[in-house]
């Protein structure tokens, strides 16, 4: 847990601080207000920025968290090192009742010094519970197929649903699952309704959420690319902006190359296990193939998870965090292989002592994972300690002291694929519309004044936009620009001109 901790006060302006930033500003306006559950809202949105998305759990719990301690980035963070330790710890409970406790330990250990889990372990992404359930599910099927027990099945279909609620990709789990059935009950699995009403259960909530989530996207446009492609806003303002950049996950041709999958492997091999580890879990994989009657179910789910992977490359490449769902059946091959490390006896039988041997091998985990995880990968790649990131909340801040309270703003913080960008507006705190270089035009900026009652334009990237839009820059010479203290030069702020507004 230790480990998940370091940096935990920052605020979202690390790797994958888009997404972070759009879960935190719906946790805030609920946190803030009245929470509408089934119509979170985003400040990018406008005034009334209802969006479409997956099962707002995480939002729900950190608003929860912030009513108590105020908004801040460590209590936020705070609510996914829970969810991820407790993946941990469920995953030794999964791999225990698989191949045995020191097996159960190994995989657990794998899984806790995996570097991308640590990292995303702390992050504001829903992939964090996605894990938590998933593995929950998984192991409450175990527990029943092994005991009976119809409590553990009820959980382990509630943690199926909540696992695809909360993500849907998470739905390959229903891979081990219903694999757990087979081997176990056989011609008599379709007459055991905790293999057939509970996961189409499961399924049937999962399909009714996203459902309304897609209404809600047609009535207000608004999505965050869960069946549809988002970086969009509806008809009325794309009929003044320029072409969007829109963003889906989907598998495409292009990306079906030796290319890709050389990336992905070494993102695999330095970032998600590390060599050491991905080499333990390809023995695993590939050599411990001594009689172990539940080793299948690992196998159904490392290959789910490959499926996963291959049908959405589109959102793999450029998002670590979308391979999260293949590292439990790693870690638990990795488990397999590394189980002697862990086997007390056998260390007992060597003559060594506990009380040397584990220390010992702790501190070797740990100087290794410290180690490792100052590569690219880690802290400049990912916690970005040395980057601009904190420019941004302190022009955040500085808009919030030099624009009123209720002011709508129009932003611009990319050149390419930033429409529905949350930056700026999250951390001034303001609500408005955000638009890449490519797709604002003057003609949006002017509408959403004259229309929807936008007061300022700001922009993070001034370059981009100076280099990129001179028709803006032209629109915005007789326009005030104000000052906004203790900033960097990139961050800028024109008033539009709210007086001769509708």
């Amino acid at each position: 847990m230790s480990f998940r901790l370091y940096r935990i006060d920052a605020p979202y302006v690390d790797a994958h601080s888009w997404r972070q930033v759009t879960n935190a500003d719906i946790a805030r306006n609920w946190a803030e207000g009245p929470i509408q559950f089934a119509k979170p809202m985003v400040n990018w949105g406008g005034p009334d920025g209802r969006v479409g998305m997956e099962f707002p759990l995480l939002h729900l719990l950190t608003a929860w968290t912030w009513r108590i301690t105020g908004v801040n980035s460590a209590a936020g963070r705070a609510v996914a090192v829970v969810f991820s330790v407790g993946t941990v710890w469920l995953l030794y409970l999964v791999g225990t009742r698989l191949f045995g406790r020191p097996a159960g330990l190994a995989s657990a250990a794998v899984l806790a010094l995996s570097p991308s889990n640590v990292y995303f372990g702390r992050t504001l992404l829903s992939d964090v519970p996605m894990l938590f359930f998933s593995v929950g599910a998984v192991l409450g099927y175990v527990i029943y197929v092994q005991t009976s027990s119809r409590l553990a099945a009820l959980l382990g279909a509630t943690s199926l649903a909540l696992a695809g609620l909360v993500k849907i990709p998470a739905i390959l789990v229903l891979g081990p699952v219903i694999w757990c059935g087979i081997i176990t009950r056989r011609n008599r699995l379709l007459a055991d309704p905790w293999f057939v009403a509970a996961p189409l259960a499961a399924l049937g909530a999962v399909f009714l959420w996203y459902l309304h989530a897609d209404l809600l996207y047609q009535e207000t446009g608004l999505t965050q690319a869960i069946f549809r492609p988002s970086g969009t806003y509806p008809g009325d303002i794309a009929a003044w902006s320029g072409p969007f950049a829109t963003v889906s996950h989907w598998t495409r041709a292009d990306l079906l190359t030796m290319d890709t999958f050389w990336r992905l492997a070494k993102r695999f091999y330095s970032l998600h296990l590390t060599p050491p580890l991905f080499v333990a879990a390809l023995a695993g994989a590939l050599f411990v193939w001594r009689p172990l009657p539940w080793r299948t179910i690992v196998d159904v789910w490392a290959l789910a998870s490959a499926s996963l992977v291959l049908v959405s490359l589109a959102g793999q490449v450029p998002h670590e965090f979308h391979q999260l769902p293949t590292l439990p059946p790693l870690a638990l091959y990795a488990g397999l292989a590394m189980a002697p490390v862990f086997d007390a006896t056998r260390w007992r039988r060597l003559g060594m002592m506990r009380t040397v041997a584990i220390p010992v091998c702790a501190a070797a985990a740990i100087g290794y994972f410290v180690f490792n995880f100052r590569n690219e990968y880690g802290i400049r790649t990912l916690y970005r300690a040395d980057q601009l990131g904190p420019l941004m909340v302190t022009a955040g801040w500085a808009i919030d002291v030099v624009t009123p309270k209720d002011a709508l703003l129009v932003t611009m913080d990319y050149r390419h694929g930033g429409t529905n960008s949350p930056m700026l507006l999250y951390f001034s705190h303001r609500k408005g519309w955000s638009f890449d270089a490519e797709s604002l035009l003057p003609t949006v900026i002017d509408y959403l004044r004259r229309e929807r009652g936008a007061c300022y334009f700001a922009t993070s990237d001034w370059k981009a936009l100076s280099e990129l839009r001179a028709d803006v820059v032209e629109y915005l010479a007789d326009k005030p620009e104000v000052e906004l203290p203790y900033t960097y030069w990139q961050f800028r702020l024109w008033d539009l001109g709210c007086s001769d507004q509708k």
